[in-house]
């Protein structure tokens, strides 16, 4: 059997890498999506320099259990917060962020 490519995949074949024009552009899309965000900032804010436990960030923000998870969830995933040990501490980024924002 003969397996052609498509134009699909030719159209992702053809993009390749991301230009870091590209990764900055997106890299600040992410900072305004948290910088314009109430709840972001007040979680950064409270996450401060030396980390808070779930419970602490939990009872600290007033945030319901929904919302704490997606704005948690959004903050890990996009590198501004990051997990150790059961504390919650301020990524490279997120202390950028909480500088400039909080």
């Amino acid at each position: 059997m003969h397996d052609e490519i498509d134009e699909l995949d030719d159209y992702f074949a053809s993009r390749g890498e991301i230009t870091e024009g590209e990764a900055v552009k997106n890299e600040h899309m992410m900072m305004e999506k948290v910088s314009i965000n109430p709840a972001r900032r007040k979680l950064l804010r409270t996450v401060g320099i030396y980390g808070k436990t779930e419970n602490q960030l939990k009872e600290e923000s007033g945030l319901n259990d929904f919302f704490f998870k997606f704005n948690m969830d959004f903050l890990l995933k996009e590198g501004f917060l990051k997990l150790e040990d059961g504390m919650y501490r301020l990524t490279d980024s997120g202390i950028a962020l909480h500088d400039s924002v909080c």
